[in-house]
Order: C-alpha cells, then sequence, then structure tokens
C-alpha cells in the first residue's frame, strides 16, 4: 500500500510541476507579447493528463483487487477507457500547425525583441508542452502495460500494448483534420464512425498516422528500457 501511495505522490508532483513551469512560460508570452493566444495548449496538456489518471486509477484497481475477476474487470475497464483518451497526450505535438501559420498569436510589445525572437520563443514553448504531454502519455502506458504484465504476463500484456500504439497515430490525425474527440465516439458515434471510414480512405492519413505510430512506439520503448527504477512497478 505505501508503495501506491509513494509512486501516486511523485505522479501528482510530476503533474503539477509540469503544469505550473508551462503556465509559467504562458504568463510570460503573454507579457512579451499583450496577448493571450495559448489556450489551446492549456487545454491539450489538461487532456494529456486525462489517460494518466485512468491508467492510475485502473493500475491501483488491480493492485487492491481481492480476486482475478475482479483484476480482471478492472484492468480491461480502464485498458479501454485509457485507449480511447490516450491520443489525447502526444497530440500536442500537432499543436505546432499554430507557430508554422503564425495566427492570432499577437504582435511583440517588448522593444528589445524582433518577430524572430518570437518565433523561436513558441517554438521551445510549443516543444516543452508537446514533450511534457507525450511524457504523460509514456507514462499512462507504462502504468497500463503494467497492470495487463501482472495480469496477463510479459509476452501477453507486451502484445496487447501494440493495438494502442498503432491506432493512437489514427486517433491523433481524426483530431487534428476531423476535429473529432475522444468523447464524440460516445456522443457522436454516426459522425465519428463517417469521419473514420473517410480517413481510412486517404492514403495521406495514413502515411501519418503510421508515422505517429512509430514515434510513439519507439519513445516508449525507449522509455521502457532505460527505465531503472519506479514505484510504479
Amino acid at each position: 500500500m505505501r508503495k501506491i501511495f509513494v509512486g501516486h505522490a511523485r505522479l501528482i508532483a510530476v503533474v503539477v510541476l509540469s503544469f505550473l513551469s508551462l503556465l509559467f512560460m504562458v504568463l510570460l508570452r503573454y507579457t512579451l507579447a499583450g496577448r493571450f493566444a495559448q489556450s489551446y495548449l492549456l487545454w491539450n496538456l489538461a487532456l494529456a493528463a486525462v489517460p494518466v489518471g485512468i491508467a492510475a486509477w485502473g493500475y491501483q484497481l488491480v493492485e487492491k483487487a481481492r480476486t482475478r475477476r475482479f483484476a480482471l474487470a478492472a484492468c480491461f475497464g480502464s485498458f479501454f477507457l485509457w485507449m480511447l483518451f490516450f491520443p489525447n497526450a502526444p497530440y500536442i505535438f500537432t499543436d505546432f500547425i499554430h507557430v508554422i501559420r503564425r495566427a492570432n498569436l499577437g504582435s511583440i510589445s517588448a522593444s528589445w525583441m524582433s518577430p524572430l525572437d518570437l518565433l523561436w520563443f513558441d517554438i521551445v514553448m510549443n516543444a516543452a508542452f508537446a514533450f511534457v504531454g507525450h511524457y504523460l502519455g509514456l507514462i499512462s502506458m507504462y502504468l497500463m502495460h503494467s497492470s495487463l504484465r501482472r495480469l496477463l504476463g510479459r509476452i501477453s500484456g507486451s502484445l496487447l500494448m501494440l493495438p494502442p500504439m498503432l491506432l493512437s497515430g489514427f486517433g491523433i490525425h481524426l483530431g487534428r483534420f476531423s476535429r473529432f474527440n475522444s468523447w464524440d465516439l460516445f456522443f457522436h458515434p454516426l459522425s465519428a464512425t463517417r469521419a473514420i471510414l473517410e480517413t481510412l480512405a486517404q492514403p495521406s492519413a495514413i502515411l501519418f498516422s503510421l508515422a505517429f505510430s512509430f514515434f510513439i512506439g519507439v519513445t516508449y520503448l525507449i522509455f521502457f528500457l532505460v527505465r531503472k527504477d519506479s514505484s510504479w512497478d
């Protein structure tokens, strides 16, 4: 029990520290440009924390389960819910489109800065948001992977992580280009299904999805292999 508490305490500390650090960058950006245009980054970062909460909740249920049947139900229930929301974590990488287009980002209010300086600040700030969002996603993936391995064994538990990796890239594409969110599968199932079928017919969408899935898979493999000590294992 103490191990679970310490692990979740560290997890909460990581999330809170990340949010505060990135909020400081947004406030600094507002001071420099005199315009608040980064609400999308804060919102998407909040969504990136959702899969961490789901995975941690599922992990805790599995740890506290008194019967294997309840542990399996808790694990697979949280797994499917987590799989729906996981793409929100690496999705922040696509927010670089706002930096590329330079739309509605304000002008410079500091006389000592040039437009190029502001551009570099935006690149660093968006990279920080994307890194933290993706890192939170990797933590959530590790937690879910740990639950699956604990119940099903290393091989079966690891194989079950392949579908989320493959589907996550597709989910990111649906979010950026079709403007669908994870909850639209519940509230607008027909529209979501139509968008999914239309996207599957686009070769460019498949390439985009596979590229993101490959990136997520490789970074998680690195994350998993270099981990030496974890309070969630």
